[in-house]
């Protein structure tokens, strides 16, 4: 009876804990709905429109802030058309449901003497803000320019007697809405909390796949998901933080190795999977369906959805073209071509034998890294052609062998011995460190190493890898398997794909509301969180239910 009770307080106090924290985020939905809806409803208008007289035929101009600082540039401009002169005129300015936070109003260049009768900015949303002589008087402060600035009986008036002469609105520009203010932001709160309770996170993918540690081939995933997401970190900071310029060079070198070394498993274990036409058959198929889908859903929102459908879209989806970071697609299905006809002549040839299979291998993968050039085979980008990378994916085929067909088969007692671990580990800290200071270009300005030796940092992750499975317990394999590492790790295909249309949103966005560059450092950690949830996202709808029918 006494143990019921304990198990029933538990459960309530599970409840209260999971129920406060539920409460915690639907408030933080309510304020950040609250501060959205301000920003980019509230502050959304079609047009200004002045009434006014002007002594010189001219324009008027309205430059406007989309965030809270009054910071104006041309890219915010919106000009009236002509103006007659000593006529009282209605002088529409269209602002296109753009935001406008902060408003500048500029007289044009002929104008001397200038009479406002009466402001109305027109909102999207909500009623329009009119402002008639005497709150257009207390509203807009005149710059240095304009002299005489006075409120007659209904209208203002001033001179213009310097260049660039303006009038800046004092406060922010936000439409009354009280439904969109208030009501609105507590419907998306209270929608939030009951999705939130309901929403069982454990069994949510791109979670739930974090339980997995080793596999029954004795693959420490947790470790590898954590060296892939390392990778994933390289390539975002090399293209949000100008110091780490090349790194994702390295990072990339990384996952073509980890590819090598996870798809040569199978193969390390059951050499005649080399002839097998089921096998191939199947192998080629999972290697589709692993690639082509988020690829194709990539592919569509950028040039087809976006409108920017031009040859180049058609040659991307024929993987006859690959921009910007795209170039690693084709290098992948290569490679998951070459990968069958390198396991038949090793199966024929060696028998599955390992260790002339590991010594063929390390010819294989000096050879490409040598003599495997854009002369042999060449692959197509808009702004230059690469070569097949395939001697890094050999590199990690090459390891697996070590691993798999000869590590696994050795004594096992020296290897998980504490003393092996313990310096096993501080090399594996050592070497990990090492691999991203030399790929930064921050430690030697313009060397860009990992662009110019791919061998060795081929075979540098093939070391880091073997390191991660040898230290399971110890502190480099912990490191490696830190939660947060991995679970960028798991989602990395999607993540890569993605990121740099991530870096584009945050930054434009934090352009359009600021008015300025989004620094480095808060660049890096803003993206890094959008490109994650998004990824969670595509990753769970779109990646995994073609694994999962694999």
């Amino acid at each position: 009876m006494l143990n019921n009770k304990t198990a029933i307080s538990r459960t309530l106090s599970r409840l209260k804990s999971r129920t406060s924290v539920l409460i915690l985020l639907s408030l933080v939905c309510l304020a950040a709905t609250k501060f959205l809806l301000s920003v980019f409803v509230l502050s959304s208008f079609s047009g200004i429109y002045l009434t006014l007289e002007i002594d010189q035929p001219d324009r008027f101009f309205a430059y406007y802030s989309a965030g809270n600082k009054a910071i104006f540039s041309t890219e915010r401009l919106s000009v009236s058309s002509s103006i007659p002169a000593r006529e009282k005129t209605i002088a529409g300015l269209p602002l296109d449901g753009k935001l406008a936070r902060k408003l500048r109003l500029d007289p044009g260049e002929n104008a001397r003497q200038v009479k406002l009768y009466h402001f109305k900015i027109n909102s999207v949303f909500g009623p329009p803000i009119e402002m008639d002589a005497q709150q257009l008087f207390k509203q807009f402060e005149p710059n240095a320019s304009i002299a005489n600035y006075r409120l007659q009986e209904d209208y203002v008036s001033f001179d213009i007697t310097g260049v660039d002469p303006f009038l800046t609105y004092k406060d922010e520009l936000i439409v009354r809405n009280r439904f969109v203010s208030y009501v609105l932001p507590v419907i998306m709160a209270f929608a939030f909390y009951l999705f939130a309770s309901n929403f069982r996170w454990r069994q949510f993918p791109a979670f739930s796949d974090l339980n997995r540690a080793f596999s029954t081939s004795h693959i420490n995933y947790a470790a590898l998901d954590g060296i892939r997401g390392i990778a994933v970190l390289l390539v975002l900071a090399d293209h949000t933080l100008g110091m780490f310029t090349g790194a994702g060079t390295a990072g990339v070198w990384i996952f073509f190795v980890l590819s090598g070394f996870l798809l040569t498993i199978p193969f390390v274990q059951k050499p005649e999977r080399a002839i097998s036409m089921s096998y191939m058959s199947e192998y080629l198929l999972r290697r589709l369906k692993r690639i082509l889908p988020m690829y194709y859903v990539y592919i569509f929102v950028v040039y087809f959805v976006s409108g920017k459908f031009s040859e180049a879209a058609v040659r991307h989806v024929l993987f006859m073209q690959a921009d910007g970071h795209l170039w690693t697609i084709q290098q992948e299905l290569l490679f998951y071509l070459a990968l069958p006809l390198i396991m038949i002549v090793n199966y024929v040839v060696f028998r599955g034998r390992t260790a002339w299979i590991v010594a063929a291998l390390a010819v294989i993968m000096v050879s490409s890294n040598l003599w495997l050039d854009k002369s042999v085979i060449s692959l197509f980008s808009i702004t230059q052609t690469h070569p097949p990378y395939v001697g890094i994916f050999v590199c990690g085929m090459l390891f697996s062998y070590l691993y798999h067909g000869i590590v696994l088969n050795y004594d096992t007692s020296y290897l998980s011995s504490r003393q092996f671990k313990f310096w096993a580990s501080l090399v594996g800290i050592v070497m990990l460190f090492t691999y991203i200071l030399l790929s930064a270009n921050a430690l030697n300005p313009g060397a860009y190493l990992a662009i110019y030796y791919p061998g060795w940092f081929g075979v540098t992750a093939g070391i880091m890898i073997l390191l991660a499975l040898l230290t399971s317990g110890r502190l480099y394999s912990d490191l490696l398997s830190w939660t947060p590492l991995r679970a960028i790790g798991l989602v990395g295909y999607s993540f890569y794909l993605i990121h740099p249309v991530m870096i584009s949103l945050v930054s434009g966005m934090h352009r359009y509301y600021f008015g300025y560059n989004i620094a480095p450092g808060t660049r890096f950690l803003l993206v890094l969180l959008v490109t994650y949830l998004v990824s969670a996202l595509t990753y769970t709808y779109i990646e995994r239910p073609f694994l999962k029918r694999s």
